[in-house]
């Protein structure tokens, strides 16, 4: 799917709802997909800080029409950082959850 090679259509992709969620932006940060997609869904995820910063470190983001972060646990600075990075872009950073006590992060449907 990353590759494109069998999907020269996709616009839109949405990889949600994953526990390892800081994992997928690092893969697609760097996939060739990338440049064509007119939105991206990372959302409903265990998505932190680290995943954001895969993300923003990765290939140019700026080209999206929409990207959906929704239900994510990204600290107030990262917030902004994403925001600023994406000028003209609809970011969707609504539901920012805080992790249970013991660090555990959920993601937003399960059994």
């Amino acid at each position: 799917i990353l590759s494109g090679e069998r999907l020269p259509a996709l616009r839109h992709l949405g990889l949600q709802d994953s526990e390892i969620q800081d994992e997928i932006p690092a893969a697609v940060a760097s996939a060739p997909s990338l440049a064509r997609l007119e939105s991206l869904a990372l959302s409903m995820g265990a998505l932190s800080d680290e995943g954001a910063e895969a993300l923003l470190s990765g290939q140019p983001l700026t080209h999206l029409k929409r990207l959906d972060l929704h239900h994510h646990y990204l600290t107030d600075p990262m917030v902004d950082r994403v925001r600023a990075a994406l000028p003209g872009v609809e970011v969707d950073l609504s539901e920012q959850e805080e992790p249970d006590d013991d660090e555990w992060r959920y993601v937003a449907v399960s059994e």
